[in-house]
């Protein structure tokens, strides 16, 4: 029952790790434009405030020569801050052209799961539906096999499988525990071999299946 509940998540998680890659590079390219619009905007202030500073110098409004030295100092510092800005925004676009390169080539990727994987629907359906009715008879069957169990062995198997990753039972064959890999004392294989009663593994604790 454990295998089969894998392979139907297994089938039906085909599609979503391309999906959430996709997202991921959305997303970063979603960043990098709101750092270019951010960047446009700041640079554009940069330049209003320039042209009106220009405007102010060369508008002849001004006479004084104090405040002509105080407005080409602050136009020196704009023209400074605005190239600064440029090349932070330049660094920026060529940013965005390599995270839309990287989104369009995962776009692509994705695309060719989807077509692949509607191509392959009708048996991806076939097998989910196969595997639903798979789960439904051992369910079933391990409904039957749990009536007039003992108790005390189904609570000991039932913890044993979560110890151990679902597997209780281990085989043994040459003498060795499959689940853990030792050699089991005589006394042990022998009192496994009677079939009385369950037996233990003396290292892992699983329930040793002799076949």
């Amino acid at each position: 029952m454990d295998s089969a509940v894998a392979r139907l998540s297994e089938a039906e998680a085909q599609l979503g790790e391309t999906e959430e890659l996709v997202d991921q590079r959305r997303g970063e390219t979603h960043q990098v434009q709101e750092r270019q619009k951010a960047l446009d905007w700041d640079a554009e202030e940069v330049r209003r405030k320039a042209l009106e500073i220009e405007g102010k110098l060369y508008g002849g409004t001004v006479k004084s020569p104090k405040e002509l030295e105080d407005f080409q100092a602050d136009l020196s510092s704009l023209r400074s801050q605005l190239r600064k800005r440029e090349d932070a925004l330049l660094e920026v676009m060529l940013e965005l052209e390599d995270a839309e390169t990287v989104l369009k080539e995962a776009e692509a990727a994705l695309a060719e799961v989807e077509s692949a994987w509607k191509a392959d629907q009708a048996s991806l359906a076939e097998t989910q539906a196969a595997l639903k009715e798979e789960i439904e008879a051992l369910d079933a069957k391990r409904s039957r096999q749990l009536d007039g169990m003992d108790r005390a062995a189904l609570s000991l198997y039932q913890i044993l499988r979560e110890r151990r990753q679902g597997a209780a039972v281990a085989v043994v064959e040459r003498g060795l525990c499959q689940g853990c890999r030792i050699s089991l004392p005589m006394s042990i294989l022998q009192k496994a071999r009677s079939g009385l009663g369950l037996v233990q593994c003396v290292s892992c604790e699983r329930i040793l299946l002799v076949n």
